[in-house]
């Protein structure tokens, strides 16, 4: 039993990275190749990819629970501990690209953004520190959600450093802050 359970954990590691490389429509064939286990193993533990993704989403929402309680314990100011954070969740970041990447899927897109709604209550405070605060919550959760958005459909999965990571946010910051009629910008030292 204890056997079984290794090969199946081992279906879904695989799967959890084939899928923040390629999304949902990986290959089963590359996932066999990836995992060192045949193919036909996978229907043995699975009774459809479609059961498989419901455990991949699973596994992301505990992986998600890691990465807030990371942040929480770790951001002390949004540049640079935010994405000292993000890159020490890289494989985690990646799948979460691909849950907005493929929004056709309902429960991939209630999943990205439930969490990026946690995010964002952890962030809010640096978020304000950074940020003259005379705009309202309301136009920082319009600012978070498009700044994050943004980052992550244009975030380089074979350029993922840190210092790509802050200077992409940074851009996306300076491209983004005219959408808020000037009640957000950066603070002035």
């Amino acid at each position: 039993m204890k056997s079984n359970q290794g090969v199946r954990q081992k279906w879904i590691e695989a799967a959890y990275s084939e899928f923040s490389l390629s999304g949902p429509d990986f290959s089963l064939k590359a996932l066999s190749e990836k995992s060192k286990l045949p193919r036909a193993s996978l229907y043995y533990h699975f009774a459809s990819k479609e059961e498989l993704l419901e455990e991949l989403l699973f596994l992301h929402q505990e992986n998600i629970n890691k990465y807030h309680s990371h942040i929480e314990e770790n951001v002390k100011s949004l540049i640079p501990d935010l994405y000292k954070a993000v890159y020490s969740h890289k494989e985690g970041i990646l799948f979460h690209r691909q849950l907005l990447l493929h929004p056709e899927k309902d429960e991939f897109y209630t999943l990205y953004r439930s969490a990026n709604e946690k995010s964002f209550a952890i962030l809010l405070p640096h978020i304000k520190r950074l940020f003259d605060s005379s705009g309202s919550n309301e136009e920082f959760i319009q600012f978070y959600h498009t700044l994050t958005d943004a980052w992550y459909i244009r975030l380089d999965p074979n350029n993922f450093s840190v210092e790509s990571m802050i200077a992409l946010a940074m851009k996306i910051m300076e491209n983004t802050l005219g959408l808020f009629s000037g009640s957000i910008s950066p603070k002035n030292n």
